[in-house]
């Protein structure tokens, strides 16, 4: 039989041994953003992810570009995250408390870290926050690439101002939610005119984006043109660079709503075209990438929806002449749908680099 003695010292060293544990995981740099759509402002309370803590703030941005809450920093892998938030539009708050796959995220940054060159690990810890309490998280690097983590259920809960820190008793003052909505930083002219005209998109729509279909791009070129990457952004907050035309086809992927297209001409002169699937003519300059008002409500929804079978593969194929898109269309077996709802944009790149354009 173990002494009291011996007991106290296993106890100590398993402690010890814990700790050491503890202080020797890896840690990798990554910041925190929140996203949420631009139709459902909310207001953050505070929140936690790992040892990564953020306190009150106002966000819709976009639903999958977030905000920065949080500064890049050396942490290890998170294991939870918690949030506390104000749906404004629902005048409801929301907490979630949930356990993250932590081998997914690390797999994700131990593929995106640079030790030689600490400026481009950029990783970012995103979460979406939509209404009905949905909440997704993504993870997204240097290079545009951002992949779902996982979707997460929030339980409505009931907030009073004695319940938060001193900085978020803002959103209890009399007649807050209503001054907020009617904010022009929070809704914009051109959102509050679309609301006014369309109303508010489904509050189940954010779950329907997540759908995936068994897509793949088809980039039609002039002869001896070629394509260097592609860029897509789909409606589930999932971002795709693709460098290799061999890896165009996939399983599935969510709905797209914004390509970008780079590719050379026989002469080597390199061009950006950008497609967003919308008709919105601030999508004819480049910089506006945020998924689209009225996406709900879009010619490439209704086509998946209503006339492609879902198990069949399809392309959405996209044929540039003359610096233009001269023909697009979804294709499925011997079926062509053509697609008229888009916005484009093409330019030259200034000494070979793709992000300069003039």
């Amino acid at each position: 039989m173990k002494t009291q003695g011996s007991l106290k010292k296993t106890m100590l060293l398993l402690l010890f041994a814990i700790t050491v544990s503890s202080c020797m995981e890896k840690k990798y740099q990554w910041s925190v953003e929140i996203s949420a759509p631009k139709e459902y402002p909310i207001v953050i309370h505070r929140g936690l992810i790992g040892k990564s803590f953020f306190g009150a703030s106002c966000v819709n941005s976009s639903w999958g570009i977030g905000i920065e809450v949080a500064k890049k920093q050396d942490f290890t892998v998170p294991e939870t995250f918690e949030i506390t938030w104000l749906s404004l539009v629902e005048k409801k708050f929301y907490k979630v408390k949930w356990k993250l796959p932590k081998n997914k995220i690390e797999e994700f940054l131990k593929k995106n870290t640079y030790p030689t060159d600490k400026k481009a690990n950029s990783n970012v810890l995103q979460i979406g926050l939509a209404p009905k309490g949905v909440a997704i998280m993504w993870i997204l690097n240097n290079k545009g690439v951002q992949i779902e983590i996982g979707r997460y259920q929030a339980e409505q809960i009931t907030l009073e101002s004695k319940d938060v820190y001193d900085n978020a008793k803002f959103m209890f003052e009399k007649d807050f939610i209503n001054k907020a909505l009617h904010d022009p930083k929070i809704i914009g002219a051109n959102l509050k005119k679309n609301i006014a005209q369309f109303g508010y998109p489904p509050i189940t729509i954010f779950d329907v984006y997540r759908e995936k279909y068994p897509w793949s791009p088809k980039i039609m070129l002039p002869e001896g043109f070629s394509v260097s990457q592609l860029d897509i952004k789909m409606c589930n907050g999932e971002k795709e660079t693709i460098q290799s035309t061999l890896s165009f086809n996939k399983d599935k992927r969510a709905l797209p709503y914004f390509f970008q297209i780079e590719w050379k001409d026989k002469k080597g002169q390199k061009f950006v075209s950008k497609i967003a699937f919308t008709k919105s003519k601030e999508y004819r300059h480049f910089g506006k990438e945020e998924l689209p008002l009225n996406f709900d409500k879009n010619q490439i929804l209704t086509l998946f929806k209503e006339k492609t079978e879902k198990s069949i593969p399809s392309k959405i194929v996209i044929k540039i002449e003359n610096e233009l898109v001269s023909d697009f269309y979804l294709e499925q077996e011997d079926k062509r749908y053509q697609i008229n709802e888009f916005t484009q944009a093409t330019k030259k790149a200034i000494k070979n680099n793709p992000c300069i354009c003039k």
